[in-house]
């Protein structure tokens, strides 16, 4: 059994990859190389070997708007999330490489969970300590 992740951050499993690339338009040849990881992203999916730990991590990244509650993975990359929302790549990089707290109402699905944590604790005219 194989696993993928495809570009909307799904997981596709397939008995074998000949039937993922005969699938999904992949040559033999790339989708072994995905298979076993030697290539980590390919089109828009992403590698589950071990090899690809680090750039799966980075393509999953979670991105939430705090002003239409709108959720998006980053997936094919920044450049292409920004020409997606029509956001300005180097700033998103820095939100994304933690160099900014949020852009334009987006912030990483971790500081939103920790901002949510965080005004449920808070009460107006209590100091926390």
């Amino acid at each position: 059994m194989y696993s993928w992740i495809n570009p909307r951050g799904e997981t596709i499993f397939t008995e074998t990859v000949k039937e993922f690339a005969d699938r999904y338009g992949f040559s033999l040849k790339m989708a072994q190389i995905l298979a076993r990881g030697q290539r980590s992203r390919l089109r828009g999916w992403c590698s589950t070997a071990k090899k690809a730990a680090k750039e799966r991590k980075r393509f999953m990244t979670k991105l939430v708007n705090l002003k239409t509650g709108e959720t998006g993975i980053l997936g094919m990359g920044v450049v292409a999330f920004a020409r997606a929302h029509g956001l300005c790549y180097h700033e998103l990089s820095k939100l994304v490489n933690r160099h900014k707290i949020f852009y334009r109402y987006w912030v990483l699905e971790q500081t939103h969970n920790a901002l949510q944590a965080g005004t449920r604790n808070i009460h107006i005219g209590e100091n926390i300590l």
